[in-house]
């Protein structure tokens, strides 16, 4: 049996696997499921109380080495509308939403129409059209890193909401317009707090930060992952330890999904530091995202020299 096969079957088992709460049950509202936590705050702040606002992956979790329990799929075989990420971020949606059943369900790809980066290839590629949650392939996913791309997105999901929801609709766009302002001010409070740094160069642990050191004007030199989910080759990490020494680099960037061996081993080399930063973020809110861009930001600026 293939592995797409063990995984629809294992599925449809968590999905006739016992019943939903006498609570949900009686909640006539319409139910929004959301990939990852970062969508769900993005979405929170659209959709206010209109909705019963549920997450699929728990905080922490990540979205490439997926195992669902019998709650999380029931969440999708019951849900009117799912909203995710795109661009590769979550590639067993399309598999999920086919076996749960739910041919009446709405997929809204929040990262539709952007322009997205290869890793550690900085020139923007177009975005896709369509409401593929899987294309373009091989990008970096992690777009909603620079605020201007957070705001289309809000825009996008707004936009999927009132068309399915029309009695919602004004209100889901007065959020998402009041949203948008405090994504603005966000925005600008980042650019303040890293124009005065001295470094702006840095290594990431991988290419998740590109979008937000272009939108910053900041340099990603390189990454310490040299293939996703593996850790680096001695030769990779040698030829880091040349690039960091050549180039001055101090600042080296760990994530707390990952090990920080990898890290720690390539700062005991060259006598740089390690500073953690979180691409996803940890707690499922509203609040999420602008307390993620803050948090990390506030290590940026320490990190390249800005402060203490």
């Amino acid at each position: 049996m293939s592995a797409a096969a063990v995984f629809t079957v294992v599925l449809l088992a968590l999905l006739t696997t016992g019943c939903g709460s006498g609570d949900a049950a009686a909640d006539t509202r319409p139910l929004v499921v959301t990939s990852v936590p970062i969508i769900y705050s993005l979405t929170a702040n659209v959709v206010g109380d209109a909705v019963r606002l549920e997450n699929l992956l728990p905080p922490g979790s990540s979205p490439h080495q997926v195992s669902f329990k019998p709650g999380q799929a029931r969440l999708l075989h019951d849900a009117d509308i799912l909203i995710v990420n795109g661009a590769g971020l979550e590639p067993w949606v399309e598999d999920l939403v086919a076996a749960s059943g739910n041919t009446g369900i709405v997929v809204v790809v929040a990262s539709k129409g952007l322009e997205f980066l290869r890793p550690d290839e900085p020139t923007p590629i177009p975005g896709s059209a369509s409401d593929h949650a899987e294309e373009p392939e091989n990008v970096d996913p992690h777009v909603w890193l620079d605020p201007a791309n957070a705001r289309r997105m809000v825009d996008t999901i707004a936009a999927a909401l009132a068309a399915a929801d029309p009695a919602g609709a004004s209100g889901y766009r007065e959020r998402a317009t009041a949203y948008d302002a405090r994504l603005v001010a966000l925005e600008a409070d980042i650019r303040a707090a890293l124009q005065g740094v001295p470094n702006r160069r840095f290594i990431s642990f991988h290419s998740a930060f590109q979008y937000y050191a272009r939108a910053f004007g900041l340099e990603q030199a390189a990454v310490i992952e040299e293939f996703p989910g593996k850790e680096p080759s001695p030769q990779y990490l040698a030829a880091l330890v040349r690039l960091v020494k050549e180039s001055g680099v101090t600042a080296v960037f760990s994530e707390p999904q990952f090990s920080p061996r990898p890290a720690e081993a390539l700062a005991r080399e060259t006598g740089a530091t390690v500073y953690e930063v979180d691409p996803e973020g940890a707690v499922l809110a509203a609040s999420l995202y602008e307390d993620l861009m803050r948090a990390d930001t506030a290590t940026f600026v320490v990190a390249l020299g800005g402060g203490s």
